[in-house]
């Protein structure tokens, strides 16, 4: 089976595209959507729109963004939780929008806080510890503790809400959430996770009525700063190989995503677990019956990522001036 022609670079490939000077206008690397063809050839992607994703052109709203001398854009499905393709544009759109304001903010003396939130989990069903790790974050942002005491508006300039999922053969799957919080507030991280910690672990009582999800004091909670914003060094251990893999014809990947071996006895996260990506670059027979039930039960309307950023904060006066 060949490529058939695709629409994204009106069948210029990027060597084509690179000879000829241009600048390709996709920000999508080449093996995400390897990846995703993969997953719709192998029955996991089975939802028209998403399967649809990024091969047609739609007119634009606004003609001049982001490039005024095309008329025409992508159509993307826009389910950043059940395609590859959208899932990367998601976090590449968040990165974007957060970056000058982490910058700033640093620059001035803040913090960026990376908040890792976590349930206790034994083989459950993915939706119910998707709703209680959703309603429970959705609780902390909202109780007093943490909206009043440790992060109140004159300390709290942004924060970002990052939910991941992996999986390991002894505990099944692992939601968890990481909070980035843009904070002037003076106070260490430990003490900050000793004020947060219990207040996790009550919330987590209060929400779900399943008891063995309540998190212990020491491992339900991770406070640390991040000055570069980063987090799970592991998210995509096999870029640079998926990279190299990503010229070949259709029919050479899917042969690839067959037979190839990533070594992953030298990438495995904490207690042999396995990060999306992961699962969805080595598609083997271990992870395409994960891959299934994941894109399958994910929680409907579950939002993976987003940015809010705070205007009444001291320093969104001084970036964005006042409009008379």
């Amino acid at each position: 089976m060949t490529r058939s022609i695709d629409i994204r670079t009106n069948s210029d490939t990027g060597e084509v595209y690179k000879r000829r000077g241009w600048k390709r206008t996709d920000p999508i690397p080449e093996y995400i959507y390897d990846i995703h063809q993969s997953l719709v050839e192998e029955g996991i992607i089975v939802r028209p729109e998403i399967i649809k994703c990024s091969k047609e052109f739609i007119h634009k709203l606004e003609k001049d963004l982001p490039n005024p001398n095309k008329p025409r854009r992508l159509m993307r499905c826009h389910y950043a939780n059940r395609c590859p393709i959208c899932n990367y544009l998601r976090e590449q759109q968040v990165d974007t929008e957060m970056n000058p304001h982490r910058q700033r903010l640093l620059d001035h003396g803040g913090k960026n806080i990376l908040m890792t939130f976590k349930l206790r989990h034994n083989n459950d069903s993915l939706p119910k510890l998707q709703n209680v790790l959703k309603n429970s974050i959705k609780t902390l942002k909202e109780s007093r503790p943490f909206s009043k005491g440790l992060f109140p508006s004159k300390f709290r300039f942004y924060v970002k809400t990052e939910y991941e999922i992996s999986w390991s053969e002894d505990n099944g799957w692992n939601p968890h959430c990481h909070l980035q919080i843009g904070s002037t507030n003076p106070m260490p991280t430990d003490e900050i996770k000793k004020h947060v910690a219990p207040v996790w672990t009550k919330i987590v009582t209060k929400v779900s009525s399943n008891k063995y999800y309540i998190p212990n004091l020491s491992h339900g909670v991770d406070v640390r700063e991040s000055l570069s914003g980063g987090h799970s060094q592991d998210k995509d251990p096999y870029e640079d190989a998926m990279r190299k893999l990503h010229k070949k014809s259709m029919k050479e990947m899917k042969e690839k995503f067959k037979d190839f071996k990533f070594d992953t006895a030298g990438n495995k996260r904490i207690k042999g677990s396995y990060s999306l990506m992961q699962m969805q670059s080595n598609l083997n027979d271990i992870f395409i019956p994960l891959l299934k039930e994941y894109y399958k039960k994910t929680v409907k309307g579950f939002r993976r990522i987003f940015f809010n950023l705070n205007s009444h904060h001291s320093l969104f006066r001084k970036i964005t001036p006042i409009v008379k």
